[in-house]
């Protein structure tokens, strides 16, 4: 079902009604970005589980300047949340209605958008919005003899929330579509591990917790945050157990989604299999191209990864033993029918910190893009907020 994604609102001067929001509701943009083929300039305002888009005119003879002079500032639009906007926009088509488009067309926000004339919709201009992949530039955090590459997105102001992936994932191939979700209410930070996506790899990598724990200390000193929020996926998940037990004031409050501190040997092998580079090429060709793509050498990060995993039963259970120190709240996560880790994992972890919450959420798959990312988020914002 398509869900209320954001209310358009048309405007004169978009100071000055961001003054009036901010004065209303105490929120100010996270995002300002100008459309120059629609001749538009939005400004996005986090409104709970939808935003408000603040449509301001870059020329005279652009449609939102033509929408003021004749009708006035006001409601604008309503724009709803679909997987598909090719699909919605062909239902639609066939169902009788008037698109503004013949094919959806690039609009603010990473959107593929197109709009229903207002004649077939009781005068309300609707329009049908996709998310599309965002390419976010990372800023380069000197580390050690490289460097590490650090996302940020939201307001500079807003409370910090730094977000870990998983073993041999990054940013891009995890964690961006859930910051794109927390952007308008946080300043969102996330790192790539060393070794992973655009961050450096050693010559000879040797992973430890230590080792990544200390890459989120880094990031968060280079952008100058005292203490952030932290989420983890999987293995980002226990970094940022981590993390906690090594900088307990750098870190307010961890959720973490998947993550596994029940590790045995046939776990161990288990993952060992999914990082052999060798069958991955063979029988995956599509999926080494991509890996390639998001890596700087990712056959050397897996086999990295590969001896990290095999440390993992005697280093999970010492954070086991230790997590009575953790006394950060954390909200522990996973999805009901996880196909890597049994449903205990959770269980396991939430019983054994002393201030935890526990979430299940339904899903099949580990891999936190196919999550559901909604619920998700908003149980991040309730939790964090």
């Amino acid at each position: 079902m398509p869900a209320l994604e954001h209310v358009g609102i048309a405007v004169d001067d978009a100071e000055v009604v961001v003054d009036l929001y901010h004065e209303l509701l105490d929120v100010l943009p996270y995002k300002t970005e100008t459309v120059d083929e629609q001749k538009v300039r939005t400004h996005f305002l986090s409104a709970g589980g939808a935003k408000l888009e603040l449509l301001e005119a870059t020329a005279a003879d652009s449609p939102v300047a033509n929408y003021v002079e004749k009708r006035g500032e006001g409601l604008h639009h309503l724009a709803f949340d679909v997987d598909d906007a090719d699909a919605a926009l062909e239902r639609l088509d066939d169902a009788g209605y008037r698109t503004l488009s013949d094919t959806p067309r690039p609009g603010a926000d990473g959107k593929r958008i197109f709009f229903l004339h207002p004649k077939d919709t009781h005068g309300v201009l609707v329009e049908f919005c996709e998310s599309t992949p965002v390419a976010w530039t990372p800023e380069r955090v000197p580390y050690r003899d490289g460097h590490l590459a650090v996302y940020e997105a939201g307001r500079s102001d807003a409370p910090p929330l730094l977000l870990l992936h998983g073993a041999a994932g990054s940013t891009a191939l995890e964690t961006t579509p859930l910051m794109r979700k927390l952007e308008a209410d946080f300043r969102v930070l996330a790192v790539d591990f060393t070794g992973h996506g655009q961050s450096s790899l050693p010559d000879d990598p040797e992973f430890t917790a230590d080792l990544f724990a200390d890459n989120a200390r880094a990031a968060l000193d280079y952008f100058e945050v005292d203490a952030a929020d932290v989420f983890g996926f999987s293995m980002g998940g226990n970094m940022a157990l981590q993390t906690a037990r090594r900088f307990p004031d750098r870190v307010r409050r961890l959720a973490v989604h998947g993550a596994n501190v029940a590790w045995n040997d046939d776990l161990v092998d288990a993952m060992t299999a999914r990082l052999n580079t060798d069958a991955i090429a063979s029988r995956y060709p599509a999926t080494a191209q991509r890996l390639a793509a998001a890596h700087e050498d990712w056959k050397q990060l897996f086999a990295a990864t590969r001896d990290f995993v095999e440390q993992l039963p005697a280093l999970t259970q010492q954070m086991l033993d230790a997590s009575g120190a953790i006394d950060h709240p954390v909200l522990v996560s996973a999805v009901d029918e996880d196909d890597l880790f049994p449903l205990e994992t959770p269980l396991t972890l939430h019983r054994q910190l002393p201030n935890a919450r526990l979430a299940i959420l339904p899903g099949r798959r580990h891999a936190l893009p196919d999550a559901p990312l909604s619920h998700l988020a908003d149980l991040l914002r309730e939790f964090f907020g």
